[in-house]
């Protein structure tokens, strides 16, 4: 699977965006349902606790085309900082924990063009455990119909950053060694800073994939 934003995979954990496919029903992941969300720039200095984040399902689109998988993370916790200082540069720490549900249609049980049951996908998701490569620590699936439904409890992982930050305009330009710099639109208002989880189309304000952090 692809890679998301480099952001959003140091706040979020690349582990769980990299087993996750899409959000729950109503479009978000890991705190409830959106609300709406503008860049507006600003000055981010300082340092900051992640409060919410909303992953509207539309950011997972290229991955699930073809595939119509069901992730349910809304069990998911998320906790984590990040520090912008006043030397232009940065910092950050997150914690994922908790369980997730996914649920696979036949669509997604195929493999060079083999189709696996569920209890194969179980004993894949075993043998990873048993391996060491997995970023759960356990999983259970079972067939449900033509569909293969799996419950996984994710180990908790933490993921740290570092790197430079900048501002232009309304967007937060990050970059961290060996990697290309990244604009994500921002909006910091109050004690709140708001940031999109992945770049976005030039001129757009809206946020509809975001995580919003409170100054500490």
């Amino acid at each position: 699977m692809k890679r998301f934003s480099r952001a959003c995979a140091v706040l979020l954990s690349t582990s769980l965006l990299a087993l996750s496919a899409c959000g729950d029903d109503d479009g978000s992941a890991g705190g409830g349902a959106c609300a709406e969300a503008q860049a507006c720039g600003g000055d981010p200095t300082g340092s900051w606790t992640i409060a919410e984040t909303c992953l509207d399902s539309s950011m997972f689109a290229e991955i699930t085309e073809g595939c119509d998988a069901e992730i349910d993370v809304s069990g998911v916790e998320f906790n984590g900082s990040a520090e912008f200082r006043s030397d232009g540069t940065y910092a950050t720490t997150s914690t994922v924990t908790g369980p997730m549900k996914a649920v696979y249609p036949p669509a997604c049980l195929t493999f060079e063009n083999a189709t696996l049951t569920c209890a194969q996908v179980d004993q894949s998701m075993q043998d990873l455990i048993a391996q060491g490569d997995a970023p759960y620590e356990s999983a259970t699936c079972a067939a449900a119909g033509q569909d293969c439904v799996c419950t996984l409890i994710l180990t908790q992982r933490t993921t740290t950053g570092t790197g430079t930050w900048s501002v232009s305009g309304s967007n937060l330009i990050t970059e961290s060694s060996g990697e290309a710099p990244e604009a994500l639109p921002f909006c910091v208002h109050g004690s709140s800073l708001t940031m999109a989880a992945q770049p976005q189309e030039a001129g757009s304000a809206a946020l509809a994939s975001y995580i919003r952090l409170t100054r500490k």
